[in-house]
Protein backbone atom coordinates (compact mmCIF):
# COMPACT_ATOMS: atom_id res chain seq x y z
CA UNK A 1 0.00 0.00 0.00
CA UNK A 2 3.01 2.26 0.53
CA UNK A 3 3.81 4.39 -2.43
CA UNK A 4 -0.57 4.96 -3.10
CA UNK A 5 -0.55 8.31 -1.23
CA UNK A 6 1.05 11.20 -1.22
CA UNK A 7 3.99 11.51 1.45
CA UNK A 8 4.43 14.76 3.65
CA UNK A 9 7.77 14.75 5.87
CA UNK A 10 7.50 16.08 9.41
CA UNK A 11 10.05 18.54 10.97
CA UNK A 12 12.38 16.68 13.19
CA UNK A 13 11.11 16.03 16.87
CA UNK A 14 7.76 16.36 15.48
CA UNK A 15 6.70 12.95 15.46
CA UNK A 16 5.83 12.40 19.23
CA UNK A 17 2.47 13.30 19.20
CA UNK A 18 1.70 10.61 16.38
CA UNK A 19 4.00 8.14 18.10
CA UNK A 20 2.42 8.38 21.41
CA UNK A 21 -1.08 7.78 19.75
CA UNK A 22 -2.30 11.37 19.54
CA UNK A 23 -4.89 11.78 16.35
CA UNK A 24 -3.78 15.34 15.32
CA UNK A 25 -0.78 17.11 13.18
CA UNK A 26 -0.39 20.61 13.48
CA UNK A 27 0.29 22.26 10.00
CA UNK A 28 3.83 23.67 11.49
CA UNK A 29 4.85 20.04 12.08
CA UNK A 30 5.37 19.62 8.51
CA UNK A 31 8.12 20.59 6.62
CA UNK A 32 6.58 21.42 3.56
CA UNK A 33 2.38 21.72 2.40
CA UNK A 34 2.18 22.27 -0.94
CA UNK A 35 -0.75 24.52 -1.66
CA UNK A 36 -2.02 22.29 -4.24
CA UNK A 37 -3.06 19.71 -2.08
CA UNK A 38 -6.92 19.21 -2.26
CA UNK A 39 -8.48 19.45 0.95
CA UNK A 40 -9.55 16.54 3.08
CA UNK A 41 -7.12 14.17 0.52
CA UNK A 42 -5.31 11.41 2.02
CA UNK A 43 -1.80 11.10 2.27
CA UNK A 44 0.76 9.13 4.41
CA UNK A 45 2.99 10.79 7.04
CA UNK A 46 7.07 10.13 7.57
CA UNK A 47 9.19 11.05 10.44
CA UNK A 48 12.12 13.59 9.32
CA UNK A 49 14.43 10.64 8.89
CA UNK A 50 11.58 8.97 6.93
CA UNK A 51 10.03 6.45 8.83
CA UNK A 52 6.46 5.47 8.09
CA UNK A 53 4.13 6.84 10.67
CA UNK A 54 -0.09 7.23 9.33
CA UNK A 55 -2.08 7.63 6.94
CA UNK A 56 -5.11 10.17 7.14
CA UNK A 57 -6.96 13.28 5.88
CA UNK A 58 -5.05 16.26 5.26
CA UNK A 59 -5.85 19.87 4.46
CA UNK A 60 -3.01 22.34 4.58
CA UNK A 61 -6.13 25.46 4.62
CA UNK A 62 -6.53 24.65 8.31
CA UNK A 63 -4.04 25.01 10.91
CA UNK A 64 -4.98 21.29 12.16
CA UNK A 65 -3.66 20.11 9.17
CA UNK A 66 -3.74 16.05 9.56
CA UNK A 67 -5.93 13.74 11.26
CA UNK A 68 -5.01 9.82 11.72
CA UNK A 69 -7.01 7.59 9.99
CA UNK A 70 -4.50 4.48 10.18
CA UNK A 71 -1.39 3.55 11.93
CA UNK A 72 -1.48 0.43 9.51
CA UNK A 73 1.33 0.90 6.51
CA UNK A 74 -0.85 -2.01 4.79
CA UNK A 75 -4.66 -0.52 5.18
CA UNK A 76 -5.97 1.30 2.38
CA UNK A 77 -8.67 4.29 3.14
CA UNK A 78 -11.68 2.67 1.11
CA UNK A 79 -15.28 1.60 1.60
CA UNK A 80 -14.14 -1.70 3.38
CA UNK A 81 -11.56 0.54 5.59
CA UNK A 82 -15.22 2.70 6.37
CA UNK A 83 -16.93 -0.65 7.02
CA UNK A 84 -14.18 -2.40 9.24
CA UNK A 85 -13.88 0.82 11.40
CA UNK A 86 -18.11 1.26 12.14
CA UNK A 87 -18.61 -2.36 12.41
CA UNK A 88 -15.86 -2.02 15.22
CA UNK A 89 -17.34 1.04 16.84
CA UNK A 90 -20.64 -0.59 17.06
CA UNK A 91 -19.41 -3.66 18.78
CA UNK A 92 -18.47 -1.68 21.41
CA UNK A 93 -21.98 -0.30 21.59
CA UNK A 94 -23.26 -3.51 22.23
CA UNK A 95 -22.29 -3.35 26.14
CA UNK A 96 -25.08 -0.66 26.03
CA UNK A 97 -28.87 -2.08 27.75
CA UNK A 98 -30.72 -3.50 24.99
CA UNK A 99 -33.46 -1.19 26.06
CA UNK A 100 -31.44 2.28 24.98
CA UNK A 101 -32.55 2.50 21.51
CA UNK A 102 -30.46 6.30 20.81
CA UNK A 103 -26.84 6.17 21.08
CA UNK A 104 -23.56 7.11 19.14
CA UNK A 105 -22.36 4.87 16.87
CA UNK A 106 -19.23 6.70 15.75
CA UNK A 107 -17.76 9.37 18.36
CA UNK A 108 -15.10 10.85 15.43
CA UNK A 109 -11.25 10.36 16.47
CA UNK A 110 -11.83 7.98 19.02
CA UNK A 111 -13.70 5.15 17.04
CA UNK A 112 -11.15 5.79 14.27
CA UNK A 113 -12.89 8.46 12.19
CA UNK A 114 -11.93 12.02 12.78
CA UNK A 115 -14.21 14.65 11.48
CA UNK A 116 -17.48 11.91 11.49
CA UNK A 117 -20.23 11.67 14.72
CA UNK A 118 -23.11 9.00 13.78
CA UNK A 119 -25.79 9.49 15.98
CA UNK A 120 -28.60 6.22 15.63
CA UNK A 121 -32.53 6.97 16.78
CA UNK A 122 -34.39 3.50 16.82
CA UNK A 123 -33.89 2.63 12.98
CA UNK A 124 -32.72 5.98 11.78
CA UNK A 125 -28.59 7.85 11.40
CA UNK A 126 -28.23 11.51 12.07
CA UNK A 127 -24.49 11.85 10.90
CA UNK A 128 -22.80 15.59 11.11
CA UNK A 129 -19.33 15.73 8.75
CA UNK A 130 -17.11 18.02 9.84
CA UNK A 131 -13.86 18.07 8.46
CA UNK A 132 -12.54 19.00 4.64
CA UNK A 133 -11.45 14.76 4.74
CA UNK A 134 -14.98 13.28 5.83
CA UNK A 135 -16.63 15.56 3.33
CA UNK A 136 -13.96 14.57 0.53
CA UNK A 137 -15.07 11.11 0.98
CA UNK A 138 -18.59 11.54 1.60
CA UNK A 139 -20.57 9.16 -0.66
CA UNK A 140 -17.92 6.02 0.39
CA UNK A 141 -18.58 6.78 4.26
CA UNK A 142 -22.71 6.77 3.34
CA UNK A 143 -22.46 3.52 1.68
CA UNK A 144 -20.60 2.45 4.01
CA UNK A 145 -23.31 3.27 6.89
CA UNK A 146 -26.04 2.11 4.98
CA UNK A 147 -24.21 -1.63 4.02
CA UNK A 148 -22.83 -1.89 7.61
CA UNK A 149 -26.03 -1.12 9.84
CA UNK A 150 -28.92 -1.03 7.25
CA UNK A 151 -30.76 2.17 8.58
CA UNK A 152 -34.12 2.71 7.07
CA UNK A 153 -32.74 6.48 6.37
CA UNK A 154 -29.98 8.65 6.80
CA UNK A 155 -30.41 12.22 7.36
CA UNK A 156 -26.56 14.30 7.40
CA UNK A 157 -26.72 17.55 9.68
CA UNK A 158 -24.72 20.01 7.27
CA UNK A 159 -25.66 23.09 9.62
CA UNK A 160 -22.72 22.69 12.47
CA UNK A 161 -20.44 25.97 12.09
CA UNK A 162 -17.21 23.70 12.76
CA UNK A 163 -17.33 23.00 8.74
CA UNK A 164 -16.38 26.99 7.95
CA UNK A 165 -13.03 26.06 9.67
CA UNK A 166 -12.48 23.37 6.89
CA UNK A 167 -13.31 25.84 4.28
CA UNK A 168 -17.00 24.07 4.01
CA UNK A 169 -19.99 25.47 3.55
CA UNK A 170 -23.07 25.03 5.90
CA UNK A 171 -26.15 24.19 4.98
CA UNK A 172 -29.39 22.47 5.62
CA UNK A 173 -30.41 19.10 6.90
CA UNK A 174 -30.23 16.53 3.87
CA UNK A 175 -31.56 13.24 3.55
CA UNK A 176 -28.82 11.21 1.94
CA UNK A 177 -30.92 7.71 1.96
CA UNK A 178 -34.68 6.39 2.56
CA UNK A 179 -36.50 8.59 4.80
CA UNK A 180 -36.10 10.36 8.08
CA UNK A 181 -39.05 11.44 9.62
CA UNK A 182 -39.61 14.92 11.44
CA UNK A 183 -39.89 13.04 15.01
CA UNK A 184 -38.20 9.88 15.84
CA UNK A 185 -39.21 8.14 19.53
CA UNK A 186 -36.44 6.33 20.96
CA UNK A 187 -36.36 4.94 24.83
CA UNK A 188 -33.51 4.70 27.74
CA UNK A 189 -34.69 1.98 30.14
CA UNK A 190 -38.54 3.10 30.99
CA UNK A 191 -38.40 6.41 29.52
CA UNK A 192 -39.53 7.52 25.96
CA UNK A 193 -38.50 10.65 24.10
CA UNK A 194 -39.37 12.37 20.79
CA UNK A 195 -36.44 13.34 18.74
CA UNK A 196 -36.20 16.31 16.26
CA UNK A 197 -33.57 14.68 14.22
CA UNK A 198 -34.08 17.36 11.42
CA UNK A 199 -33.67 20.57 13.19
CA UNK A 200 -32.98 19.35 17.04
CA UNK A 201 -29.75 20.32 19.38
CA UNK A 202 -27.07 18.65 17.82
CA UNK A 203 -28.56 15.78 15.99
CA UNK A 204 -31.67 16.04 18.41
CA UNK A 205 -31.04 14.82 21.52
CA UNK A 206 -28.13 15.20 23.93
CA UNK A 207 -27.43 11.14 23.84
CA UNK A 208 -24.56 12.30 26.06
CA UNK A 209 -25.84 12.87 29.24
CA UNK A 210 -27.25 9.74 29.55
CA UNK A 211 -25.29 8.70 32.73
CA UNK A 212 -26.14 11.54 34.36
CA UNK A 213 -29.55 11.18 34.02
CA UNK A 214 -29.69 7.34 35.16
CA UNK A 215 -28.01 9.08 38.10
CA UNK A 216 -30.86 11.40 38.55
CA UNK A 217 -33.15 8.49 38.77
CA UNK A 218 -31.44 6.20 40.87
CA UNK A 219 -31.41 8.75 43.22
CA UNK A 220 -34.54 11.17 43.51
CA UNK A 221 -36.90 8.99 45.32
CA UNK A 222 -36.95 11.12 48.42
CA UNK A 223 -37.41 14.53 46.37
CA UNK A 224 -40.37 16.49 46.14
CA UNK A 225 -39.25 19.48 43.65
CA UNK A 226 -36.59 19.54 40.74
CA UNK A 227 -35.46 22.43 38.52
CA UNK A 228 -33.87 21.50 35.13
CA UNK A 229 -32.12 24.81 33.71
CA UNK A 230 -31.33 24.58 29.99
CA UNK A 231 -33.92 21.77 29.70
CA UNK A 232 -34.26 21.70 26.27
CA UNK A 233 -36.52 18.55 25.47
CA UNK A 234 -36.65 17.45 29.08
CA UNK A 235 -34.76 14.85 29.24
CA UNK A 236 -33.39 14.90 33.09
CA UNK A 237 -36.77 16.02 34.16
CA UNK A 238 -38.39 12.54 32.51
CA UNK A 239 -35.55 10.54 33.55
CA UNK A 240 -36.50 12.00 37.80
CA UNK A 241 -40.39 11.43 37.15
CA UNK A 242 -39.90 7.77 35.79
CA UNK A 243 -38.37 7.00 39.16
CA UNK A 244 -40.79 9.59 40.87
CA UNK A 245 -44.04 10.37 39.51
CA UNK A 246 -44.94 12.51 42.24
CA UNK A 247 -42.23 14.76 41.69
CA UNK A 248 -42.89 18.33 40.83
CA UNK A 249 -40.39 19.58 37.81
CA UNK A 250 -39.70 22.69 36.75
CA UNK A 251 -38.09 23.04 32.87
CA UNK A 252 -36.81 26.76 32.15
CA UNK A 253 -35.11 26.95 28.93
CA UNK A 254 -34.69 30.16 26.06
CA UNK A 255 -36.32 28.22 23.20
CA UNK A 256 -40.02 27.45 23.14
CA UNK A 257 -40.12 25.22 20.46
CA UNK A 258 -38.04 22.67 22.62
CA UNK A 259 -40.59 23.24 25.50
CA UNK A 260 -43.38 22.62 23.44
CA UNK A 261 -41.77 19.31 22.36
CA UNK A 262 -40.96 18.53 26.06
CA UNK A 263 -44.58 18.95 26.73
CA UNK A 264 -44.53 16.25 24.22
CA UNK A 265 -42.60 14.25 26.18
CA UNK A 266 -44.61 14.49 29.01
CA UNK A 267 -47.65 13.42 27.91
CA UNK A 268 -46.39 10.48 25.93
CA UNK A 269 -44.67 8.94 29.19
CA UNK A 270 -48.02 9.59 30.94
CA UNK A 271 -47.20 12.15 33.02
CA UNK A 272 -49.65 16.00 32.49
CA UNK A 273 -47.79 18.77 31.57
CA UNK A 274 -50.69 20.71 33.24
CA UNK A 275 -49.24 19.80 36.32
CA UNK A 276 -45.46 20.54 35.87
CA UNK A 277 -43.79 24.15 35.11
CA UNK A 278 -42.56 24.97 31.57
CA UNK A 279 -40.94 28.56 31.13
CA UNK A 280 -39.40 30.21 28.07
CA UNK A 281 -36.86 32.39 29.97
CA UNK A 282 -33.28 33.37 30.43
CA UNK A 283 -31.97 30.34 32.93
CA UNK A 284 -30.01 33.20 35.24
CA UNK A 285 -33.06 35.65 34.72
CA UNK A 286 -34.65 32.84 36.31
CA UNK A 287 -32.13 31.86 39.15
CA UNK A 288 -32.12 35.60 40.06
CA UNK A 289 -36.00 35.70 40.46
CA UNK A 290 -35.79 32.04 42.21
CA UNK A 291 -33.25 33.57 44.93
CA UNK A 292 -35.10 37.28 45.29
CA UNK A 293 -38.55 34.88 46.14
CA UNK A 294 -36.25 32.56 48.29
CA UNK A 295 -37.16 29.45 46.16
CA UNK A 296 -35.99 26.22 47.16
CA UNK A 297 -35.61 22.56 45.32
CA UNK A 298 -34.64 19.40 46.36
CA UNK A 299 -32.51 18.94 42.89
CA UNK A 300 -30.86 21.56 40.47
CA UNK A 301 -29.86 20.26 37.53
CA UNK A 302 -27.92 22.53 34.60
CA UNK A 303 -26.73 22.03 31.62
CA UNK A 304 -25.90 24.81 29.62
CA UNK A 305 -24.57 25.41 26.01
CA UNK A 306 -20.76 26.05 25.74
CA UNK A 307 -19.33 28.96 27.09
CA UNK A 308 -16.40 28.84 25.41
CA UNK A 309 -15.74 26.85 21.98
CA UNK A 310 -12.30 28.71 21.68
CA UNK A 311 -9.02 29.22 24.02
CA UNK A 312 -9.86 33.43 23.78
CA UNK A 313 -13.19 32.60 25.43
CA UNK A 314 -11.83 30.51 28.11
CA UNK A 315 -12.56 33.55 30.72
CA UNK A 316 -15.14 35.22 29.93
CA UNK A 317 -17.02 31.18 29.89
CA UNK A 318 -15.29 30.42 33.37
CA UNK A 319 -16.88 33.90 35.01
CA UNK A 320 -20.17 32.76 33.77
CA UNK A 321 -19.40 29.23 35.05
CA UNK A 322 -18.90 31.19 38.79
CA UNK A 323 -22.12 33.00 38.12
CA UNK A 324 -24.74 30.47 36.68
CA UNK A 325 -23.54 28.13 39.79
CA UNK A 326 -23.68 30.78 42.77
CA UNK A 327 -27.15 31.42 41.54
CA UNK A 328 -27.86 27.83 41.70
CA UNK A 329 -26.47 27.01 44.93
CA UNK A 330 -28.38 28.87 46.60
CA UNK A 331 -31.89 27.91 45.18
CA UNK A 332 -30.83 24.49 46.24
CA UNK A 333 -32.21 23.07 49.54
CA UNK A 334 -30.21 22.24 52.44
CA UNK A 335 -29.33 19.16 51.38
CA UNK A 336 -30.35 18.97 48.04
CA UNK A 337 -27.99 18.02 44.85
CA UNK A 338 -26.76 19.89 42.30
CA UNK A 339 -25.88 18.55 39.07
CA UNK A 340 -23.65 21.12 37.08
CA UNK A 341 -22.60 20.52 33.28
CA UNK A 342 -19.90 22.22 30.84
CA UNK A 343 -19.62 20.85 27.37
CA UNK A 344 -16.93 24.15 26.94
CA UNK A 345 -13.90 22.16 25.23
CA UNK A 346 -11.46 24.91 26.20
CA UNK A 347 -12.87 24.10 29.69
CA UNK A 348 -10.83 21.40 31.64
CA UNK A 349 -12.21 19.58 34.54
CA UNK A 350 -9.88 21.22 37.32
CA UNK A 351 -10.77 24.38 35.99
CA UNK A 352 -14.58 23.51 35.68
CA UNK A 353 -14.37 22.23 39.26
CA UNK A 354 -12.63 25.53 40.18
CA UNK A 355 -15.26 27.70 38.94
CA UNK A 356 -18.16 25.79 41.04
CA UNK A 357 -15.82 25.79 44.17
CA UNK A 358 -15.76 29.67 43.96
CA UNK A 359 -19.08 29.62 42.91
CA UNK A 360 -20.43 27.98 46.31
CA UNK A 361 -17.90 29.94 48.48
CA UNK A 362 -19.45 33.27 47.05
CA UNK A 363 -22.82 31.61 47.89
CA UNK A 364 -22.10 30.68 51.20
CA UNK A 365 -22.75 26.70 50.68
CA UNK A 366 -20.74 23.86 51.29
CA UNK A 367 -20.76 20.84 49.43
CA UNK A 368 -19.68 17.14 48.89
CA UNK A 369 -18.63 15.75 45.54
CA UNK A 370 -20.72 12.54 45.15
CA UNK A 371 -19.88 12.20 41.39
CA UNK A 372 -18.14 12.93 38.65
CA UNK A 373 -18.74 12.04 34.92
CA UNK A 374 -16.52 12.07 32.06
CA UNK A 375 -16.70 9.22 28.65
CA UNK A 376 -19.16 6.69 28.55
CA UNK A 377 -19.59 3.64 26.06
CA UNK A 378 -20.78 5.38 23.22
CA UNK A 379 -19.11 8.48 24.26
CA UNK A 380 -15.38 7.15 24.19
CA UNK A 381 -11.81 9.06 24.18
CA UNK A 382 -8.05 8.58 23.81
CA UNK A 383 -5.60 8.46 26.36
CA UNK A 384 -3.82 11.70 26.09
CA UNK A 385 -6.17 13.03 23.54
CA UNK A 386 -7.11 15.72 26.13
CA UNK A 387 -8.60 17.84 23.52
CA UNK A 388 -12.02 15.67 23.30
CA UNK A 389 -12.74 15.99 26.75
CA UNK A 390 -15.56 18.43 26.24
CA UNK A 391 -18.08 16.80 28.34
CA UNK A 392 -17.53 17.49 32.46
CA UNK A 393 -20.73 16.81 35.15
CA UNK A 394 -20.36 17.32 38.68
CA UNK A 395 -22.95 16.08 41.14
CA UNK A 396 -22.93 17.62 44.05
CA UNK A 397 -24.51 17.30 47.92
CA UNK A 398 -25.06 20.74 49.17
CA UNK A 399 -25.18 21.79 53.32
Amino acid sequence: MAGEYPIFQLNPGRDYAVLQGHPWLFSGAFQRLPPGIPPGAVVDVESADGAWLARGHLNARNSLAFRVLTRDEHEAIDEAFYRRRIARALDLRRLLPPDVTGFRVIHAEADGLPGLVVDRYDRWLVAQCSTAGVEHQREVILAALAATLQPDGILVRDDIRVREREGLAVGPAVVASGEVPARIEIREGPVRYLVDPHGGQKTGFFLDQREKRARVAEWCAGATSLLHGFSYTGGFALAALSANPALHTVNVDTSAAALDLAQQNYTLNGHDPQQHQFLASDVSRYLQRAVAEEQRFDWVVLDPPAFAKTMAAKERALRGYEALNGLAAQVVAPGGLLVTCSCSGAVDYAEFETAVRVALARAGRTGQILGIFGPSVDHPTLPGYLEDRYLKALLLRLE
